[in-house]
């Protein structure tokens, strides 16, 4: 094989190794740890999917791309279940932040979390 072609096929499958979608979103691990979760959920997996999620933001930031739509109100479901009221609260918002067609329905998350949060 030739360096041409050996060049090629070495771009061609980085490329496909890639985790951006070709909507311009980083998805990281998200579709095995959600399988993980739904497959056996416990303790483990909830806190692996928390990690990927939380590693979407963080890597969505760094390569200025736009968090997915849901990743923020995944995390804050995640948060809430675990009595963390307070950190699912702020995801709650900045997912209503990004995705400001999604206010209705995270309006009533919101209001479940924290009753004085306006309407």
């Amino acid at each position: 094989m030739n360096i041409k072609a050996l060049v090629i096929f070495l771009c061609i499958g980085l490329a496909g190794c890639s985790t951006v979608s070709p909507g311009g979103y980083y998805w990281g691990k998200y579709s095995y740890t959600y399988h993980d979760l739904l497959k056996a959920p416990g303790e483990a997996t909830i806190a692996a999917h928390e990690a990927t999620l939380q590693d979407i933001i963080t890597k969505s930031k760094e390569k200025n791309l736009r968090t997915p739509p849901g990743i923020h109100a995944e995390l804050g479901n995640l948060l809430s279940n675990a009595g963390r009221n307070d950190e699912a609260v702020a995801q709650f918002q900045a997912e209503r932040d990004l995705y400001p067609e999604s206010a209705v329905f995270l309006q009533r998350l919101l209001v479940k979390q924290k009753p004085g949060v306006e309407k």
